[in-house]
């Protein structure tokens, strides 16, 4: 072969050779998704989720335009411009009710801290059958409550949260240590295990060392990241259902389960020679699905609980503009970028 088809033949295997790619910044991300979401300011975690992360991301750049903008479209509601407890009353809408927590705690901001009380109040049981006000049955409520009563727990709301996490374990997670959805919905659904996980992290994260239910929590924590690190995908993404290979790859569970294990790192929950890896993956997978506009990709849609796993397979994907998913991926960078900065 002559030199020059040699050089040329080499040059050509050597293009088809995957170049290893370095991980988006977590910071570079999470100031796009920022400066986009929330699109709708209502009252509800989802917004609320980006608020917080946002609020975040101000104490960790020194950048004061992101609290700002969180503050400002937090305080329409707890001026009570935009009513923060409204009719129908759901776990979902009074969640937002963390960002009003955080708000407080970060942003010293003792008016929205007075309204994170309030809403807890209002979704602590109020009969002795009841493990939640408002409750569905599904892995959603794990995180719904989780994230307001623990932020503002004054003993009867760490009690709560521990009924309604070890309850719904107790129900929910497979003897392998999946979470499926509800009992009517029998499968793990991705984002279903990702609420399920977050609910733990939250809890375990604010809640007091000295925390009645915390050893069993933990147990339950553990136990399940344990069984979602056996199942990620190849190129670090868990997927809509979480154990079926032929499900796709989506956004907010994998932007769950990152965060969830990052701080589960960084607190000494889980160690970070088995699960490092596993997160860098996971933050690979996040960062690939938010594009340079803020826009994202493989999202699942809302969903309420499904009898079958067709149900869950067929949900469809958001692929755009979506405050779901700018919120959970900001919160993984977040996450990523706080557990980089802590001491080991």
């Amino acid at each position: 072969m002559r030199p020059f088809v040699a050089f040329i033949a080499v040059l050509t295997l050597l293009t088809r050779v995957p170049v290893a790619q370095t991980p988006a910044e977590p910071l570079a991300i999470a100031r796009i998704l920022a400066a986009k979401y929330p699109a709708q300011p209502i009252m509800s975690y989802i917004p609320a989720l980006s608020w917080s992360s946002s609020i975040r991301l101000s104490m960790l750049t020194k950048e004061p335009q992101w609290r700002e903008k969180a503050g400002k479209d937090i305080r329409a509601l707890v001026s009570g411009q935009t009513p923060a407890m409204a009719e129908p009353y759901r776990l979902t809408s009074m969640a937002g009710a963390l960002a009003f927590a955080d708000a407080a705690s970060m942003n010293d901001d003792a008016a929205a801290g007075a309204l994170a009380q309030k809403v807890a109040a209002f979704i602590l049981p109020q009969k002795p059958d009841e493990v939640i006000r408002f409750a569905t049955g599904w892995t959603d409520d794990m995180f719904m409550a989780s994230a307001v009563l623990s932020r503002v727990d004054n003993g009867a709301h760490a009690a709560a949260v521990g009924k309604l996490l070890t309850s719904y374990a107790e129900k929910l997670q497979r003897p392998d240590g999946l979470f499926i959805h509800a009992v009517d919905g029998p499968h793990a659904w991705g984002r279903g295990n990702g609420f399920a996980l977050l609910g733990l992290t939250e809890a375990l994260t604010y809640l007091p060392g000295n925390w009645a239910d915390r050893p069993r929590v933990l147990e339950i924590y553990r136990k399940h990241t344990k069984a979602l690190a056996a199942h990620q995908s190849d190129d670090g993404s868990w997927r809509q259902v979480v154990d079926e290979p032929a499900s796709y790859r989506e956004l907010t569970v994998t932007s769950m389960i990152v965060a969830s294990l990052a701080r589960g790192v960084t607190r000494g929950w889980i160690d970070h020679a088995t699960f490092d890896p596993i997160i860098n993956r996971g933050w690979a997978a996040v960062a690939a699905r938010v594009n340079a506009d803020g826009t994202v990709k493989n999202v699942c849609s809302g969903t309420g609980a499904g009898p079958t796993k067709e149900y869950y397979l067929n949900r469809p994907e958001v692929n755009g503009a979506d405050d779901r998913g700018g919120a959970m991926a900001l919160l993984a960078a977040i996450e990523i970028e706080s557990m980089r900065r802590a001491p080991r």
